[in-house]
C-alpha cells in the first residue's frame, strides 16, 4: 500500500537526542574525552566569572561549539549558529536540548578574549591531550609539518612606512641629504561653479627599487598582515602564515 506524502505539524514531540546519535559515531568518543577534560578545569572556569549577575552561556558549551567549527571546517561562527538550529548532532555534542534556544553569534565575540584567545585555550588543549585515551595516540617520533600562506585582503599600496620611522640615510630627504624647503604650488583659479573631478581609484605607484620589510613598514588596511613570499624567485605579498602539525601514525 502506498503511503501518503502529507506533512502535518505535531503539537508535542518526544525526541531522545541520545538515541538519535549512532552508537559508533566518532563524535561520541570525542565528546567523552572533551567532557572529561572540561570537568578537570571546572575550578579554572569558576575564576573567570563573578558570583553575582545574570548567568552566562556555559563556557563548556562555547568550547564544544568551537571544536565543532574546527572539526567540520565551518567557515564562520554565524554559519555554526545556523547549523546548531537544525542539526541534532550538533545540539547533542554541545549539550543543547531540542527545545533549547541557540545563542546569537555575538556571544563568541564577547567571550573570545576570556576563553578562546588567552591562556585558557591552551589549558583546554593541554587537558585534552593529557587524557588517557589521547596520550597513547601521540608521538614525537614520526610527524609531519606543513605551512601555507593565506593572502590578506590588503593592497600593496597600503604597505607604508611605520609611524615615527624617518627616511633612510640613502634617501635624499635623510640625514645626509640636503634639506630643501619648497613652497606649495599655487592652484590655478577656477570658477566656483566648476566641480572638482572625482578620482575613481588609487593613484598608480611604482615600487621598483624601494626597500620594504616588515620591520619598517606596515599595512594601513590590515596591520596584522605581513610581507612574505612562498619561495625564492616568487613575488612577496601581504598574507598570513598558517602551520599544521600531524602525528603520522594516528593522524
Amino acid at each position: 500500500m502506498r503511503g501518503i506524502d502529507e506533512t502535518s505539524g505535531s503539537l508535542f514531540s518526544y525526541i531522545d537526542l541520545e538515541a538519535r546519535i549512532p552508537a559508533r559515531h566518532p563524535l561520541r568518543k570525542i565528546r567523552q574525552v572533551v567532557n572529561a577534560a572540561l570537568a578537570s578545569l571546572d575550578e579554572v572556569f569558576a575564576t573567570l566569572y563573578t558570583d553575582f549577575g545574570r548567568p552566562s552561556i556555559a563556557p563548556e558549551r562555547l568550547i564544544r561549539a568551537s571544536l565543532l567549527q574546527i572539526l567540520f571546517s565551518i567557515r564562520s561562527e554565524r554559519q555554526l549558529i545556523e547549523q546548531m538550529e537544525y542539526n541534532l548532532l550538533f545540539r547533542w555534542f554541545v549539550g543543547l536540548g531540542v527545545d533549547d534556544p541557540v545563542w546569537v553569534p555575538t556571544v563568541f565575540s564577547k567571550n573570545r578574549d576570556r576563553l578562546l584567545s588567552t591562556e585558557m585555550s591552551r589549558e583546554v588543549m593541554a587537558a585534552i591531550l593529557a587524557h588517557r585515551e589521547v596520550a597513547s595516540l601521540l608521538s614525537d617520533v614520526h610527524f609531519s609539518v606543513d605551512g601555507t600562506l593565506v593572502k590578506a585582503w590588503a593592497s600593496m599600496k597600503s604597505f607604508r612606512p611605520k609611524a615615527g620611522d624617518g627616511p633612510s640615510d640613502d634617501d635624499p630627504g635623510g640625514q645626509n641629504g640636503p634639506k630643501i624647503q619648497t613652497e606649495p604650488p599655487l592652484k590655478p583659479s577656477t570658477p566656483e561653479t566648476t566641480p572638482m573631478p572625482r578620482q575613481n581609484r588609487n593613484a598608480e605607484v611604482n615600487f621598483r627599487g624601494q626597500r620594504r620589510s616588515n620591520a619598517t613598514h606596515v599595512s594601513t588596511t590590515d596591520p596584522d598582515a605581513r610581507l612574505y613570499k612562498k619561495s625564492p624567485g616568487t613575488g612577496a605579498m601581504l598574507c598570513f602564515v598558517g602551520h599544521a602539525l600531524m602525528e603520522n601514525r594516528s593522524g
